[in-house]
């Protein structure tokens, strides 16, 4: 049995308790939680008959405990995980795994210094549709293009709007740049992107990016809207051969060929976050490498921190 230490317990955090504490996870099991709040966290642990540790650093050193998870705001991920790290405790970050390029690059350092295992928390590579997509991917010939979307109604959390650990580009376009490279098994090697603050007022809320590909030149759009009370998560991808099309919000997979549309099946939702922690304990116990390392975070952070760059500095020429 794993015994997890939770570091955060917000929204997405809560999802991880949840599943824990139903125990929907074989083998796993909640043992302490961390949070801000340091009454409310209180409260919840005597109620759920878990440990409160007031600072998240300490978990990766509490007694009884086999592993962490680490679900804070990205600026707060390296200090956790990097002490997770040297402690010799596995740990398990969330997406994004660190708030800049400099810390995802110390944490993949110190994962791989000290061969402490360690996995990112791209949930949407466990969800079977996105799966399905991938192997499917294999039999379209060459990609050609890419086109990701994500698109949903505002958030309520304040710290999204604060610069250096919020915006869309980094808390929701990092999804979109993983399943880049993950999707195509090519590395991104430069972004175009522009920006708008549409609700939010510090950081950006809409994004759109155009993002070359190698090897194969493969260009790829990605755009990001936090302003509609609307959802999707469409993604397509162009093949020599024919083309996929998925949404993995609709729970939709098609195949087109020439005109001919083809549907791939039904693939019920299910939830990734479960997803993820079953595949991070059943790595435990087999000692098998974690199917999302350091480097994949860091290569979705930096992609992430370009994309906020270019999106700051582009000059709009309209003749």
């Amino acid at each position: 049995m794993v015994r997890f230490g939770l570091a955060g317990t917000g929204i997405h955090g809560g999802r991880y308790v949840a599943h824990l504490l139903a125990g929907e996870v074989a083998g796993a099991s909640l043992g302490a939680i961390s949070r801000a709040d340091a009454q409310e966290g209180s409260l919840f642990a005597l109620g759920h008959n878990v440990t409160f540790v007031a600072d998240p650093r300490e978990l990766a050193t509490f007694p009884g405990l086999d592993a962490v998870i680490a679900c804070l705001p990205p600026d707060l991920h390296a200090e956790v995980a990097i002490a997770c790290l040297e402690a010799g405790r596995p740990v398990l970050v969330e997406k994004p795994m660190a708030a800049s390029p400099e810390e995802a690059r110390r944490i993949a350092e110190a994962a791989a210094r000290t061969g402490t295992p360690l996995m990112v928390g791209h949930t949407l590579r466990f969800d079977p549709l996105i799966v399905a997509l991938r192997n499917a991917c294999r039999t379209i010939g060459p990609i050609r293009m890419i086109a990701i979307n994500q698109r949903f109604e505002p958030t309520s959390r304040s710290w999204i709007d604060t610069p250096g650990r919020g915006g869309a580009i980094l808390n929701t376009g990092v999804h979109a740049f993983d399943l880049l490279r993950y999707l195509s098994g090519a590395e991104i090697v430069s972004i175009q992107a522009a920006a708008a603050r549409v609700v939010t007022s510090q950081t950006e809320d809409e994004f759109a990016a155009l993002v070359r590909l190698e090897p194969g030149g493969i260009l790829a759009t990605v755009d990001n809207a936090r302003t509609t009370e609307g959802r999707s998560g469409r993604v397509e991808v162009a093949g020599a051969k024919a083309q996929l099309r998925a949404d993995h919000v609709h729970r939709e997979l098609y195949r087109i060929e020439g005109r001919q549309r083809i549907d791939l099946g039904s693939f019920p939702a299910v939830p990734p976050v479960a997803e993820a922690l079953r595949a991070f304990t059943a790595c435990l116990a087999s000692g098998q490498p974690m199917p999302v390392s350091a480097e994949d975070g860091e290569a979705a952070v930096r992609a992430a921190a370009a994309a906020s760059r270019a999106a700051h500095t582009l000059d709009s020429i309209c003749p």
